[in-house]
């Protein structure tokens, strides 16, 4: 069983779990330098090995956030494990990753609201994605706010510590929901609550109950309607990992952007688009909320090329330190992580054609069999991404490396190296093949820089793939019943990809992890780590 220091201070409650274009006119997307948003990207978590990952989430503001919270796995960012917060106002939210008990869960000691509600706090990770889920990255979306005088504010409310009535604030992300009747999520902007007594929310004005909240209703059952506003930018994230074994733990904030949303995302927590349902639990992701009417102009999509903006996360470049002073015990561990790439993807195709299987995009299911028998192409992610490195040592000195070899001798300045970054999350060990790595990973390249000295930074200039031109990609329907539960995911008349150019550049978020031991002391172990620096891809804004 992995170890911890001692158990964590957790404060509100982890819940449920799934696995799961005309773009949004919005105030101007931008990186918060604040470090408060409506969305937060943890770069990285991992159980692997020893470690466990650690996540704190703040609402700082005076409104009750709805957040959901989402683990996505490092090869494809395939949604392996959501859920939703229930925040109220100055609530904050703690858990951690761990797979001690075989089980990949995510944890809690919390009393927040969730949805779904988990009594015992381990939310375990479906198997649909689990698959080389050991690593990835976290999406951190705010879905709507509720001010505090609506049902599902009072409900979520802390009172002596507990929520009122988790089961209450639960009962909005059913689907399927009808205003006034059906409890539920009724569209993005608007839930019903089923409440066991009405007159319990008399003081609820903001929201309107059947029967009425009055106090000749006590003890009468009945359904109170919600109605959300998008979410602010109050969102404080941050995490940690620790490996109590070696006795080593390092933290960060996350990437915190502001304004990514404009209006209410809500969505359920009971069905997804497997199901052909747009206001499931896939929803709200990095391209935005829920499809919504049969007219492309009022779509809530498109908000990732917004993100890809050079001022937001498009990059053209990422550099940092490194060091392999193996003497010293010192190990250092790039993380770089693209997200949203799964937002470049033709779901329905990649889904129902060819079998989750990137490999079998744009391929003939029979050779011998018309053309029309082929399935379409699917993949149209930045990955793999082309990264030419420049090392330099810490007195200025730059290394180019004879062709085909990373670090031997120098050779002529016309000549790069390049690493290949195949993967959404992509660990980049630093080492001369004495030290182990600060993070033992499946998604690992390695680079060994000792020729140029111990210690030094480098700089990566990315781009993405040419193999095929980069799209981002949406499903829409002819009109909003026909994803409204259907029974298949097929592509067809009714069912298909609207894709629209990707603009800006390779979204990146990332740190280097340092980590220094001391075999004869392992008490003395520390380690740290350090966001990248960055250079902007094209910027589109204005």
């Amino acid at each position: 069983m992995k170890t911890m220091f001692k158990p964590l201070g957790l404060a509100a409650a982890v819940a449920a779990v799934s696995a799961g274009y005309a773009g949004v006119a919005n105030a101007q997307t931008t990186q918060s330098i604040g470090q408060l948003g409506d969305l937060g990207i943890i770069p990285y978590y991992t159980v692997e090995g020893n470690w466990v990952t650690g996540v704190h989430i703040i609402n700082s503001s005076d409104l009750t956030q709805v957040v959901k919270l989402r683990l996505r796995r490092a090869p494809d960012s395939a949604d392996a494990l959501d859920f939703n917060l229930i925040m109220s106002p100055k609530d904050e939210w703690t858990g951690f990753i761990d797979d001690s008990t075989g089980d990949l869960v995510f944890a809690t000691d919390d009393n927040t609201c969730t949805a779904p509600i988990r009594e015992d706090g381990r939310f375990p990770m479906p198997f649909i994605f689990r698959e080389g889920a050991e690593e990835g990255y976290i999406e951190v979306i705010g879905m709507g706010s509720a001010a505090d005088n609506t049902a599902i504010a009072y409900a979520a409310k802390h009172v002596a510590g507990v929520p009122r009535d988790c089961g209450a604030v639960a009962s909005n992300f059913f689907a399927n929901g009808v205003a006034s009747t059906t409890r539920g999520i009724v569209d993005n902007a608007n839930s019903v609550q089923a409440v066991a007594d009405v007159s319990q929310y008399s003081t609820s004005v903001g929201s309107v109950c059947t029967p009425a909240a009055t106090p000749a209703n006590a003890g009468i059952p009945g359904v109170c309607n919600n109605t959300y506003t998008d979410a602010e930018n109050g969102l404080k994230v941050s995490y940690f990992f620790r490996d109590a074994t070696a006795g080593t733990e390092m933290g960060n904030n996350a990437v915190h952007i502001a304004d990514f949303s404009a209006d209410p995302w809500m969505s359920n927590q009971e069905t997804g688009l497997f199901s052909g349902d747009v206001y499931g639990f896939d929803f709200p992701d990095l391209d935005g909320g829920p499809w919504v009417g049969a007219d492309f102009g009022a779509t809530l999509r498109g908000t990732y090329n917004n993100l890809r903006d050079g001022a937001v996360l498009g990059v053209a470049s990422v550099l940092n330190d490194w060091s392999v002073a193996s003497a010293r015990n010192v190990s250092t561990d790039w993380v770089v992580t693209l997200p949203g790439q799964y937002t470049m993807i033709d779901y329905i195709t990649w889904a129902a054609g060819a079998g989750l299987d990137f490999d079998n995009c744009a391929t003939l299911n029979d050779p011998n069999t018309a053309g029309d028998d082929s399935i379409a192409a699917c993949d149209f992610r930045d990955i793999p991404v082309t990264a030419a490195i420049t090392l330099y040592d810490r007195e200025e000195g730059e290394i180019v490396p004879e062709d085909g070899d990373l670090v031997i001798s120098p050779a002529p300045p016309s000549e790069r190296n390049e690493l290949i970054l195949p993967y959404e999350v992509n660990v980049i060990q630093w080492t001369d093949g004495t030290q182990d790595p600060v993070l033992p990973s499946s998604y690992a390249t390695t680079v060994d820089p000792s020729v140029l000295g111990e210690f030094g930074w480098a700089s990566l200039a990315v781009s993405s793939t040419d193999d095929w031109t980069q799209v981002v990609c949406q499903f829409k329907g002819v009109d909003d019943t026909t994803w409204d539960n259907a029974p298949t995911l097929a592509p067809n008349a009714s069912q298909a990809p609207l894709c629209v150019s990707a603009t800006g550049g390779v979204p990146m978020v990332g740190f280097v992890a340092w980590q220094r031991s001391f075999p004869s002391n392992p008490d003395a172990n520390y380690g740290r780590l350090v966001e990248h620096s960055f250079t902007s891809g094209a910027t589109t804004a204005p």
